[in-house]
């Protein structure tokens, strides 16, 4: 399956990092998100819808704290990303992570 990343995906992508660690930890971080969120898609396909009325006909994923809003082509042989984000329930103020 081929994965096309949208520009606001993209953009969320890039927004991903931490003043805890150096950009080649970083850079590493982010190549174990792109594969984990592939093989989520991968495993879940259209198995968790989207549950917000703005992703209707989109279905998300859930890789550490970010989620994934995503699409099929017809024949689903190319998975559209939409959307990354941070995922925050209610932030502690004693959260260290650095993601």
């Amino acid at each position: 399956m081929e994965i096309k990343w949208a520009k606001q995906a993209f953009r969320g992508f890039n927004d991903i990092h931490s003043s805890h660690f150096t950009p080649g930890e970083t850079k590493e971080y982010k190549k174990y998100i792109v594969k984990r969120i592939k093989e989520k898609i991968g495993l879940l396909g259209t198995s968790i819808p989207a549950d917000h009325l703005m992703w209707e006909g989109s279905y998300k994923v859930i890789v550490d704290k970010y989620v994934m809003y995503y699409s099929f082509s017809a024949d689903k042989k190319t998975c559209y990303t939409e959307h990354l984000f941070l995922f925050t329930l209610s932030p502690k103020p004693d959260d260290r992570s650095p993601f």
